[in-house]
């Protein structure tokens, strides 16, 4: 037991040790839970953070979108892009420091933890638009950050451990908190809420970073936490080149798919999900 106490000991100093958000981010998530923001205070917003400002207009000039002019203006930038595209940078951008790194005692690249995070994020917004009752935005901001734990566990992993979670991340359907928890008496998902207690996200947030391999349990924001699982599965499955997965064969039964959706929605959405990331990676200039 002492030895798991230091572990999380460790874990947590490191959860200390790491930066906190930007204001903006959170700016951008209170700005766009509801349908009646302006495209001014969104302007406004992207306007304060040079970083992402410079995504922004970086990205309307790129090759991907062809202009015949450089765009220089952020207002016709967001005008150009959208403002769902604009959200979908600025979050991206505030959190690619954190989430653009490899997980290296997981054996995962810095481009295969980005693009997991990503597709989650698009995968909660799709199934989230299918289920009204939840804020499509905060589905996507708990998608892209759901395995952030890993970025601080990462940190406490042993050498002789390397090889049995390596060979975890292998499988299609990876499970590493199963092995956490054996290895370190807690996982990532407990990790991702001292971090997001750190960062003071709102509770639905918070829980469903904390709880997302957990969804049986009943928590307040279930809901939610069910979306990021569900989600979360359906990243993996298309990242792992899954064409036409058996999805009668992982959930059971229909009675099992969450959201009284049918299989057919399931599929729907998968491909669906599928064009959305394939032409992200366009977009973003992201590659597997």
């Amino acid at each position: 037991m002492a030895d798991m106490t230091n572990y999380l000991e460790r874990a947590l100093t490191h959860v200390e040790s790491l930066p906190p958000l930007s204001n903006v981010f959170h700016k951008i998530l209170e700005l766009t839970e509801g349908d009646d923001y302006s495209r001014d205070d969104l302007i406004r917003c992207v306007s304060l953070d040079q970083a992402i400002a410079a995504k922004v207009l970086q990205t309307i000039n790129s090759a991907y979108f062809g202009m015949g002019q450089r765009v220089t203006s952020l207002e016709v930038a967001v005008g150009l892009l959208g403002d769902k595209q604009v959200r979908d940078l600025a979050i991206m951008c505030t959190t690619s420091g954190l989430m653009g790194v490899p997980i290296r005692g997981y054996g995962i690249q810095a481009n295969q933890f980005w693009l997991h995070s990503i597709t989650t994020a698009f995968g909660a917004r799709l199934i989230a638009d299918r289920c009204s009752s939840w804020h499509r935005e905060e589905a996507f901001a708990a998608g892209l950050l759901h395995d952030i734990g890993k970025v601080v566990l990462d940190r406490i992993v042993e050498e002789p451990d390397k090889e049995t979670l390596q060979k975890i991340a292998e499988e299609i359907l990876p499970e590493h908190h199963t092995k956490e928890m054996d290895l370190y008496g807690f996982d990532h998902c407990a990790i991702g809420f001292f971090l997001a207690r750190k960062w003071n996200f709102s509770k639905e947030l918070t829980e469903s970073i904390a709880f997302h391999h957990y969804s049986d349990l009943d928590v307040d924001h279930k809901e939610m936490v069910q979306v990021i699982s569900f989600a979360d599965m359906l990243s993996h499955l298309i990242l792992a080149n899954e064409p036409e997965p058996d999805f009668a064969a992982l959930f059971k039964n229909e009675e099992n798919i969450p959201f009284g959706l049918s299989l057919q929605d399931i599929n729907d959405i998968y491909i669906q999900l599928q064009a959305e990331v394939s032409d992200s990676e366009k977009f973003l200039g992201i590659n597997q």
